[in-house]
């Protein structure tokens, strides 16, 4: 997870136990379409859309205007076993206690960047995190009559405006600063609707705005065939409001790397890596500590270029939870690529799948006590971009 997502586990205290999309958001695609299918290795990848996120990427691209675009089609699937438990503690069964699937767009990114001999400037807008989860279940009592039936709808989307600048000296060394203001709303609406008609239904809405800034600085080393950078984020002036009242958040700095390899093969092979690490637990919100654990994610990729300028891609990332280990989430990559003179089309796929244990909690959503849940859920995106050089 990046940094500005790394302050959302705190916006909402309702959803104790619910996917960490809730706290987190999901990241979005803020590289091309091309670093989707390399385990979303943004720190490595040369598009203006990554050159945001670290400014001396900006370098490697080619001379001229480039534009590129990122966008993807999201399927996300989620089941709820429910355990039952005797008075000894005894597992005494098993049932569903919901299944739910949401097929959904997810906004990537657009930007443009122009390089004219050593300064390169990219800028542009990019969906740096999401928020969509849908759940609807019955509630039955303990007879497995149906009592009430309860949805959750959460949606929203964290914008990143930016701006970033790169210069190059002695050929090797590129130097380059940036910064971003980030904007975005996140709603939620839980509701309870009983059958007997003299209960008291829930309808539960809370929308919550969030506004920050982001200061970033970056190196990048390029030595024959093997490219280098490292770099940091800073959160600045992090902020939700809700119903008028302004809350302030506590982000940390976010420590990234990246680097590409060429070994010069007859498949024109590309490696790259990315690694970051972020101090998530000094998260707080107003003087109120979040009660997180610092954490770190990589990923890694290789493409070959095919006969007909096919590109094939595969790859893998790992992000660490800074809630749970539970919680850590692995996602398998793969895409291909098409050039055509000055245009390039990439697709990717990516798979995310996760298991953890949810016992009961003060929040969302209710089951029955003393019960808990298993919950399996998976992620697959499918990434589509475009980019021109003219």
């Amino acid at each position: 997870m990046g940094i500005t997502a790394g302050g959302m586990i705190i916006l909402l205290a309702l959803s104790g136990g619910l996917p960490e999309v809730l706290w987190l958001g999901d990241e979005g695609f803020p590289g091309s379409a091309g670093a989707a299918g390399m385990g979303n290795t943004v720190y490595a990848d040369v598009s203006p859309q990554a050159a945001l996120q670290n400014p001396a990427i900006a370098s490697l691209l080619p001379e001229g205007f480039t534009v590129g675009a990122t966008g993807a089609l999201v399927l996300d699937i989620e089941k709820r076993t429910r355990r039952v438990y005797d008075s000894f503690g005894g597992v005494v069964g098993e049932s569903e206690h919901s299944f739910n699937q949401n097929f959904h767009p997810l906004p990537g990114a657009v930007s443009l960047s122009w390089k004219q001999g050593n300064l390169a400037i990219a800028a542009g807008w990019r969906a740096v995190s999401t928020f969509g989860y849908a759940y609807s279940r019955v509630m039955n009592d303990g007879d497995y009559v149906k009592v009430a039936e309860e949805t959750l709808d959460v949606s929203g989307m964290l914008s990143d405006f930016g701006l970033s600048a790169a210069w190059t000296q002695w050929e090797f060394l590129s130097i380059g600063a940036g910064g971003s203001f980030v904007t975005g709303t996140r709603s939620m609406d839980h509701e309870i609707n009983f059958v007997d008609p003299t209960a008291a239904d829930v309808d539960t809405e809370i929308e919550t705005d969030i506004s920050g800034i982001v200061a970033r600085g970056s190196a990048l080393i390029s030595y024959g065939r093997v490219s280098f950078a490292a770099g940091i984020e800073q959160p600045l002036d992090w902020k939700t409001e809700v119903q008028s009242v302004s809350t302030d958040l506590t982000l940390p700095m976010t420590v990234r790397a990246g680097i590409r390899y060429l070994p010069g093969n007859r498949l024109m092979s590309l490696f790259a890596a990315d690694l970051w690490w972020s101090a998530t637990e000094s998260v707080e919100t107003g003087d109120l500590d979040a009660a997180m654990r610092n954490s770190w994610g990589f990923g890694a990729g290789v493409e070959n270029t095919l006969p007909g300028n096919t590109i094939g891609r595969v790859g893998f990332e790992y992000d660490s939870s800074p809630i749970v280990g539970a919680l850590d989430r692995m996602k398998f990559t793969t895409g291909l690529g098409w050039a055509v003179d000055d245009i390039t089309v990439d697709a990717g796929v990516s798979f995310s799948p996760v298991r953890w244990d949810q016992y009961q909690v003060d929040g969302l959503p209710s089951f029955t006590p003393g019960d808990s849940l298993v919950v399996e859920s998976s992620r697959t995106a499918f990434t589509l971009g475009i980019a021109k050089t003219f």
